[in-house]
């Protein structure tokens, strides 16, 4: 029996000195975790056992020391935790080794091909955290340029300054069409000024300056003025305002011309479409009192009781027809003079026909054809024009006068009424002499109304020039209107520009308000107050401006919020902006959170994923696969995957790897202390040989 315990001591040795070459040999590969052999002895029925055998071999899972390799794309778990990767046969495996390289298509994967897995991210950047685990890649394509929509700066303005003292002077461009030209060009003064870069939609950098000016209006009030690469914007200024008001009415008379119009005509459908609908009633009734023996007598009240019954039915009354037309007015006896007219008409040729069914044939007459029917329906279109007029507001009457007066004139009295009603339809109202007149009389006096209390002869010259302009213009309303927005309003340049804003500070130096300008109800400026103490700045993209209508116009609003008014130097303390130019893929970085990081040329970065990391309830339960990989067991339990720092997870170091836990020096002890036993067995079986050769030799 000897030989067999000696026999398994040699093989249990064997297979621990396996455990410790195999740790030995890995003492320098990333990421591997020590094993070690556990035995347990062999029972027999006797005392004697039968010597040992192999229970266990363990994994080690401790943490190895972390190294620094300056490569970004070495990654370390410091805490628990294992790497997921999808290997090329699409099996899942886990790993300690974060040892990763990205290929041509954006793939992060280890030596062996097994790509890293983790959270996804949008096309902005956003992690969907939570979501499924997928391999993650890098897309290389080029970020795209954003325009600014948003600037955030504080500065200290200096309470020292004086108005009217220590000021420096800028010269801006106010003309883009011709900017050399000296008469596009204006000067203004100020105390201090500030600069910063924004972006326009196409990736420019354009060049916002912001002038201050203490202000002599209020105390602790301050101007500033925004210019874009040079170029000031002064088409906000009351003149601007001014005639922008005669040409809001312009248009408003052109839309209320043509609304009158409008609704006339359907006032005119509606009622043919009535009487219509009267006619078919009565041919119905007619046809009904015939078929059933009614002499020529009998026809006729059958006829006027399906009219009575038709009116009871369908009240046909102006109000109802027209209500959403005619604002509730009502004219129901026009209407219904039309409808008697032709009820009229219709017996009076019933009571001429020979026979009864003469009597039926006369219901088939043209509503509009008797000439009584004509007068009632023109009485109701003079009704009605009355009406809409009497409805129009008071400033434009004339217009919607003229424009009634257009239709009436082309349905002229006569037969064919529903071709006179088509010809009207198509009747142009922009090439009506008299609309025209009338929307140019509603200029003048727009014009004599934005000028009341105005004393600035600039906005005075402005204002009647349009009046001129549009005076002058004898084609259609539309050119009216045009020949205004194209007026040149002329200047008034020291009184504001569309981006300016003033800032008022409370008497302990903190900001208290700010506003915008606009032109006061009895002329001069007023400066409302902006939300949030972010005046909102325009630049549009056309010719007059140094955007040149290549990109969109740029449009962003300036945060204020923290500016001080104290007895320093006027500072800025900080400044920045959301845009950005664009930018190709520069490089790749991993931050502690695992979140994967393209950094582009224009200095921006953009999240591409997020790498998640994998724990278990027993990690010892693992099975190794080689490559220093693991794979899930019924031992191990289900992974539990989350992003890094959530959970029992540890951070990830970016730059660095996870070296063996491998203990040399212990391994060493373990070899020499294996060595020792497995020379003890072997000595156990020579000691039991010369016991047997002994034996045989008796």
């Amino acid at each position: 029996m000897s030989f067999s315990q000696a026999l398994s001591g040699l093989s249990a040795q064997q297979q621990k000195l396996g455990a410790v070459g195999n740790n030995i040999a890995n003492s320098q590969t990333v990421g591997f975790k020590s094993s070690s052999v556990q035995f347990a002895d062999v029972f027999a029925e006797s005392r004697i056992g039968l010597g040992t055998r192999t229970s266990a071999v363990l994994q080690n899972f401790s943490q190895g020391n972390i190294e620094s390799t300056n490569r970004n794309m070495d990654l370390a778990i410091a805490g628990e935790g294992f790497f997921r990767f999808q290997q090329p046969n699409g099996e899942v495996g886990y790993s300690r080794n974060g040892q990763l390289t990205m290929t041509a298509d954006g793939r992060l994967v280890n030596a062996q091909g097994a790509q890293i897995m983790g959270y996804a991210a949008d096309a902005d950047g956003n992690v969907q955290a939570g979501g499924d685990v997928v391999g993650l890649r890098v897309n290389a394509e080029n970020l795209q340029a954003s325009a600014t929509t948003s600037v955030s700066t504080s500065l200290n303005l200096d309470s020292r300054n004086q108005p009217g003292e220590g000021l420096q002077e800028a010269n801006v461009i106010t003309n883009m069409q011709n900017p050399l030209n000296p008469g596009s060009r204006e000067s203004f003064n100020y105390n201090f000024s500030t600069n910063f870069t924004t972006y326009d939609s196409l990736g420019n950098p354009r060049n916002i300056a912001v002038y201050y000016e203490k202000r002599p209006e209020a105390e602790n009030s301050w101007l500033g003025r925004v210019v874009m690469d040079g170029y000031y914007d002064v088409n906000s200024d009351p003149v601007g305002i001014a005639t922008g008001e005669v040409v809001d009415g312009v248009q408003e008379a052109q839309a209320v011309a043509s609304n009158v119009y409008n609704q006339l005509l359907t006032g005119m459908s509606n009622v043919r479409t009535q009487l219509e609908a009267l006619q078919v009633a009565m041919q119905s009734a007619a046809s009904n009192a015939q078929a059933a023996g009614e002499d020529q007598a009998g026809i006729i009240d059958a006829v006027n009781s399906a009219a009575q019954a038709f009116a009871s039915g369908s009240g046909f009354t102006l109000s109802e027809v027209l209500d959403n037309y005619l604002n509730g007015e009502q004219i129901t006896p026009a209407q219904n003079s039309v409808y008697a007219a032709y009820i009229s008409g219709v017996q009076e040729a019933m009571n001429s026909a020979a026979d009864s069914a003469g009597a039926v044939a006369a219901t088939s007459a043209d509503p509009l054809a008797d000439p009584d029917s004509i007068d009632a329906f023109d009485a109701f279109i003079t009704a009605s024009q009355s009406n809409i007029v009497g409805n129009a507001p008071t400033q434009l009457a004339a217009v919607a006068q003229s424009a009634t007066t257009l239709i009436v004139n082309s349905r002229a009295p006569g037969n064919n009424i529903d071709a006179q009603i088509t010809a009207a339809q198509g009747t142009d109202l922009d090439t009506d002499a008299d609309s025209i007149a009338a929307v140019q009389q509603v200029a003048v006096n727009l014009g004599q109304e934005v000028l009341a209390g105005v004393s600035d002869p600039a906005v005075i010259n402005a204002v009647d020039q349009v009046v001129s302009d549009v005076n002058a213009t004898t084609s259609a309303i539309s050119d009216v209107v045009a020949a205004a927005v194209a007026a040149d309003p002329g200047e008034s340049f020291e009184a504001y520009g569309t981006n300016d804003f003033v800032l008022e500070f409370s008497q302990n130096g903190t900001l208290s308000r700010v506003g915008q300008p606009q032109l006061a109800a009895g002329g001069g400026v007023e400066y409302v107050d902006v939300a949030n103490n972010r005046p909102v700045i325009n630049f549009s993209s056309t010719e007059r401006t140094p955007l040149g209508g290549a990109s969109e116009s740029l449009s962003f609003d300036i945060s204020l919020t923290g500016s001080t008014q104290f007895g320093n130097s006027s500072v800025v303390n900080d400044v920045s902006q959301n845009g950005y130019t664009s930018g190709s893929l520069v490089g790749v970085t991993i931050e502690d959170d695992g979140t994967v990081m393209r950094n582009y040329s224009n200095e921006e970065s953009r999240a591409a994923g997020q790498i998640a990391l994998v724990s278990f309830r027993n990690p010892e339960g693992l099975k190794p696969n080689g490559d220093n990989l693991w794979t899930a067991t019924g031992a191990s339990g289900q992974e539990l995957v989350g992003a890094p720092g959530t959970g029992q997870r540890g951070l990830i170091e970016p730059s660095a790897v996870e070296t063996s836990n491998v203990d040399l020096a212990r391994e060493l002890v373990d070899m020499i202390v294996s060595q020792r036993a497995y020379q003890a067995n072997s000595q156990t079986i020579s000691t039991q040989d010369e016991l047997l050769q002994t034996i045989i030799n008796l």
